[in-house]
């Protein structure tokens, strides 16, 4: 780039900024990538909290949907033991609570409450809509290229109007200031809805290039309408210089397994939740780590979404019978960037994990890594670093499942160190001619040709 040529402005767009640190790694990784190829460019980025993105990653950011007003209580993601204390003890409100709960108990005034309520949030919905989109389009105004950071953001677990809505009212946006957009390595599904395809099929249309990270994805945008390309790239991580784990002292004289787990159909997190499951899943879990404590093994419990996983991770401990204070039941760091989750990660000689990322990162790291898969997409990242075989399904596991391709992961790990870094260095090399190709779009010239 030469002085006279104006200086380039490129927006990274990602659903983090909920402490999900694999998404935070998807937006590292991207943002790495253009600072490498074009160092002067003036990076922004657009996320659900930019707050966050600002703190977490030094950049000006914008939201990608209006922020909810802050509410008095922790809503559905609440903690019960934060749930009780906040109810527990009287209160100056608990006298005036008491005719309110008289007024609703009048038939028909609690469905008139409710039919206000919404009302209400309809009104406010059709009002602040319009003044939100004009800021975003300011926001985006003056953008030459937008770069959708990978994760799993074509699917509609929480309605048409979540994720597809919002990917399609803003490529909608980058048409109309003329922004450039690339979706990169994306992963796709559930679509559930006719809607929600009809949202996702013109997003895949107007974009100027687009990529999925398994063929799963790209295999179900074909069956929706969307005609080729529909190429298949590594996930976004593999494309990052991961910061050195730091050294972090550790007791541990034995093999230590780090666990990754996920509340699975946990009311805390889970879209569709049933408690039975859970509890289900939880007494599973700590079963494994009473095994792993009575045959020897540390067992370090770590999250990658730093909000959802230490509760599950909470609630697993509880479940222990008598080894919870045991010394081979290692105490976790706090975790609240990709720097302190690699470097918990780096702690542990194997991984069972729950998580996309918590298994990525741990393959990055040279882990062997047993995957716990509540999606094919798992299932496929561990075939793609030649570790399909040790891949359960976390809706039917048992914990001796757990247990023998622990045993068998811990007597071939030196195989299985090697057969992961065979694999991932090519993809590497994958990204590469990816972020080659749209960079091209603004006219950057590839790294490799700079280069020489």
């Amino acid at each position: 780039m030469t002085p006279s040529e104006p200086r380039k402005k490129i927006g990274i767009f990602s659903h983090g900024g909920v402490k999900n640190l694999g998404d935070e790694a998807l937006f590292a990784a991207v943002l790495q990538n253009v600072r490498l190829r074009i160092p002067n460019a003036e990076v922004v980025g657009f996320t659900s909290n930019p707050e966050d993105t600002k703190q977490r990653h030094g950049l000006e950011s914008f939201p990608i949907r209006r922020l909810e007003r802050k509410r008095t209580s922790a809503g559905p993601q609440q903690s019960g033991v934060a749930a009780s204390q906040t109810s527990s003890g009287p209160t100056s409100a608990s006298a005036p609570r008491g005719w309110k709960q008289a007024l609703k108990s009048v038939p028909g005034v609690a469905a008139a409450i409710r039919g206000i309520r919404k009302t209400q949030e309809v009104l406010e919905n059709v009002l602040m809509e319009p003044r939100f989109l004009w800021n975003s389009y300011r926001s985006l105004k003056g953008i030459e290229l937008i770069l959708i950071a990978g994760s799993q953001q074509l699917n509609d677990i929480y309605g048409a109007w979540e994720f597809p809505f919002t990917l399609y009212k803003w490529s909608i946006l980058a048409r109309l200031t003329g922004t450039k957009v690339a979706i990169l390595s994306v992963g796709a599904g559930p679509l559930s809805s006719k809607m929600s395809r009809v949202f996702i099929r013109r997003v895949l249309r107007m974009c100027s290039y687009r990529s999925y990270r398994d063929v799963i994805s790209s295999r179900l945008v074909e069956s929706i309408g969307v005609k080729g390309p529909n190429p298949v790239y590594p996930d976004l991580v593999y494309g990052m210089k991961l910061p050195v784990p730091r050294a972090v002292s550790s007791d541990a004289k034995s093999v230590v397994v780090g666990v990754n787990p996920v509340p699975f159909y946990d009311g805390r997190y889970w879209a569709r939740p049933d408690s039975a499951r859970y509890a289900d899943y939880v007494r599973k879990m700590a079963k494994f780590a009473e095994w792993l404590d009575q045959n020897g093994y540390s067992t370090l419990f770590f999250p990658t979404q730093t909000r959802a996983d230490t509760l599950t991770i909470q609630d697993i401990r509880s479940e222990l019978n008598g080894t919870a204070n045991s010394p081979r039941m290692l105490r976790g760091n706090s975790i609240e960037s990709i720097d302190d989750l690699l470097s918990e990660i780096a702690r542990a000689d194997l991984i069972v994990a729950n998580r996309y990322h918590g298994m990525l990162l741990s393959l990055a790291l040279n882990k062997p890594v047993l995957g716990v898969a509540y999606h094919e997409k798992s299932r496929e990242l561990l075939e793609q670093a030649g570790q399909g075989e040790y891949v359960v399904n976390v809706a039917d596991f048992a914990t001796e499942d757990l247990i023998s391709k622990v045993k068998a992961m811990h007597a071939n790990a030196a195989q299985i160190k090697e057969e992961i870094a065979s694999r991932i260095r090519p993809l590497h090399e994958a990204l590469e001619e990816q972020y080659d190709a749209v960079f091209g779009l603004i006219g950057v010239v590839p790294s490799r040709v700079q280069e020489n």
